[in-house]
């Protein structure tokens, strides 16, 4: 799969979740989010987009349009050091216990 799929794909997602995935939301608990965060990994996963894909780890979101939007860092822009995010922490330890017991 290529960026652009990818890409479409999670921000299709993000697009039609009710929950506002990637807008603040400073009123929602913490067991609503992870809730939000896994039905989003697991559309995501019936999309084609596969759990271990390294890609993971490099997304930031960046508004367009006013709206926000998963992207990935161009090509000749390189990902900014230490740029482990609560985003991308959040989202490995979520995939991780996702997988647990997963034969593949």
């Amino acid at each position: 799969m290529n960026d652009r799929r990818f890409l479409t794909i999670l921000n299709e997602v993000a697009g039609e979740m009710q929950t506002g995935l990637l807008e603040a939301n400073p009123g929602r608990r913490e067991a609503e989010a992870i809730q939000a965060w896994a039905e989003f990994l697991g559309s995501c996963v019936s999309r084609g987009v596969s759990v271990g894909d390294p890609r993971w780890r490099l997304l930031e979101v960046r508004r367009v349009a006013g709206r926000p939007r998963f992207a990935l860092p161009e090509a000749d822009r390189p990902a900014p050091p230490g740029a482990e995010s609560d985003f991308g922490v959040g989202l490995a330890l979520l995939m991780s216990m996702l997988t647990r017991g997963d034969p593949e």
